[in-house]
């Protein structure tokens, strides 16, 4: 009998997409670049966020990553189509960059409440797992907040102006 890897569910990819786009909204928050989900990310350099659509079973879930800029990139898979070794130079720095961001991601996204981990998969070693979040308070109630009290005001002053008190059209 072959094992045939198995798609994810509506429902998995629904709660899926809904968590990488916190996540992606979260590590924009705190400040890091994200590269565009519907983007390519060969070229974004940043925070890769993205869904498996594989079950769970087949290694499916949400995933997180830093991809180099595509220059150094580059350079490293020049690097190792050559022969070359952890000891050259643009290799050690995308392996480091990444490690270094990888860890960061790590602790930004487990400080709001996701969890995340680190060596889900031993043919990513840079790549995040991230699984659930926890709901807790965070930034998004500041923002609910700011946003209800903003549309309170528009509302309040279009309900005191005198209805010929209306702008031209442009």
């Amino acid at each position: 009998m072959t094992w045939t890897p198995a798609p994810a569910d509506a429902e998995v990819l629904a709660r899926r997409t809904a968590l990488a786009t916190a996540v992606r909204e979260d590590l924009a928050a705190a400040g890091l670049v994200v590269v565009p989900h519907d983007g390519i990310p060969s070229v974004g350099a940043g925070a890769h966020v993205h869904v498996d659509t594989l079950d769970d079973e087949s290694g499916g879930g949400v995933f997180v990553e830093w991809k180099v800029h595509f220059v150094l990139s580059s350079a490293a898979m020049d690097a190792l189509s050559a022969g070359g070794r952890e000891n050259d130079p643009s290799i050690r720095l995308a392996g480091r960059a990444k490690g270094a961001m990888r860890d960061a991601m790590a602790e930004i996204l487990s400080v709001a409440g996701y969890t995340v981990a680190k060596n889900a998969d031993d043919m990513a070693p840079y790549q995040l797992m991230v699984s659930e979040r926890h709901p807790s308070p965070s930034w998004r109630e500041w923002l609910d907040t700011q946003t209800a009290r903003r549309q309170e005001k528009l509302t309040a002053t279009s309900n005191t102006r005198p209805p010929d008190d209306e702008p031209d059209p442009p």
